[in-house]
């Protein structure tokens, strides 16, 4: 069997294994240059391109342009084919940030729910404002149970918690539908603190259902390009 080659592209990931024509290839299609780290199949360590004298490398006296730099994509682990050379433009990497920014606040709902739910469970009059209205509802409801039912009180609990976690997940993997209903659930859940005249909590609601709105936004942008 004959030689292959892998290349380490800008994003950290291996690409590959390729023939000695795939990675020639590449270099003709200004896809990697001199300074790509790459490993042959009979060697265990990674040396730029420049050192192997049968690859086509290109090796001008001038710096590379910018589209000849190090593989940057946004595709899987290892793989046979060639990756998009241009690297992530300073907007991509700004808004995936807020992508990520607002998949966050469903992580936060989680959390500070949970620890809210655990304070009454305990017996403590504090919480956390940024917590679900439907928790507190029910963790009030739970002050009047023994035993048993104070269990059921905490297993709902965890699965509204769980819920919004579920949310972050697909969130954070781009995928609108999970900014969409947990956007929703959230603003229905503001309901319960617009009855219960509670002005905060309604307004910090408001602020994260914002946040959230930022990061539907980011991932509709991302997924359009």
């Amino acid at each position: 069997m004959g030689l292959t080659y892998k290349v380490l592209g800008a994003d950290g990931n291996e690409y590959g294994p390729a023939t000695l024509g795939e990675i020639n290839a590449w270099f003709r299609e200004g896809r990697i240059n001199a300074d790509t780290q790459v490993n042959r199949s009979d060697m265990n360590h990674w040396s730029p391109a420049a050192t192997f004298s049968e690859l086509e490398v290109r090796r001008p006296s001038t710096p590379a342009p910018a589209s000849a730099l190090p593989v940057q994509a946004a595709a899987g682990p290892a793989t046979a084919q060639p990756v998009a050379a241009a690297p992530a433009s300073a907007a991509d990497l700004a808004t995936a940030a807020q992508l990520k920014s607002g998949a966050s606040w469903f992580y936060w709902i989680a959390g500070l729910s949970l620890i809210n739910s655990i304070a009454a469970f305990t017996g403590s009059q504090w919480g956390f404002i940024l917590g679900l209205g439907i928790t507190q509802a029910i963790d009030a409801f739970g002050q009047s149970l023994e035993g048993g039912g104070k269990l059921v009180v905490l297993i709902l609990d965890l699965l509204a918690a769980g819920i919004f976690v579920f949310f972050g997940v697909f969130a954070n993997k781009r995928h609108t539908w999970a900014f969409i209903v947990g956007m929703v659930l959230y603003a229905f859940d503001g309901l319960i603190f617009l009855i219960a005249k509670d002005w905060l909590g309604l307004g910090f609601h408001a602020f994260v259902l914002f946040c959230l709105f930022r990061g539907f936004r980011a991932c509709r942008e991302l997924n359009a390009r």
